[in-house]
């Protein structure tokens, strides 16, 4: 199976901003996109996969938004029945970026997020290899801290 990632970089400069496509088709490949979404000038990602359906528009019927932080990397999910993200490590921080937000504690230690990115290659599937907060468990505790800490 294949996948399509975008990677955003320069932003918020959007005079400078860049976004670029690359294939996914293995393991190797997965390995080369963590690495390009841990560069300094790299915001954040998305992932398609074309082995899933599309809506009458023609559009993906799934969306991931993908990002790698220091020794995290992070992965909303959302399809026609689910939205969330991963259950990751309690001291991954948050990531509260003007195109990229992700709660505190969804973080996944890379070597996780790899799997998490090849079993989502092979299934097409929301990975079963790790559990899942659906938006609602986190959306207003989470909007709550983003709020306290934009006053600090």
């Amino acid at each position: 199976m294949t996948m399509r990632a975008g990677l955003w970089t320069g932003l918020p400069d959007l005079e400078r901003a860049e976004f670029r496509y690359q294939v996914v088709a293995c393991a190797a490949d997965v390995d080369v996109l963590i690495a390009a979404l841990a560069r300094p000038d790299c915001n954040d990602g998305m992932l398609e996969h074309f082995g899933r359906g599309t809506d009458a528009e023609g559009e993906s019927d799934h969306n991931l938004v993908l990002a790698v932080r220091d020794r995290w990397g992070y992965l909303n999910y959302v399809d026609d029945g689910f939205t969330g993200w991963p259950k990751g490590d309690p001291d991954a921080p948050y990531v509260d970026e003007p195109y990229t937000d992700f709660p505190p504690g969804v973080g996944l230690p890379l070597p996780t997020y790899r799997a998490v990115l090849l079993e989502f290659l092979a299934t097409a599937r929301r990975p079963t290899c790790v559990d899942w907060y659906e938006e609602a468990d986190l959306f207003h505790s989470w909007r709550l801290q983003r709020m306290a800490l934009r006053r600090d």
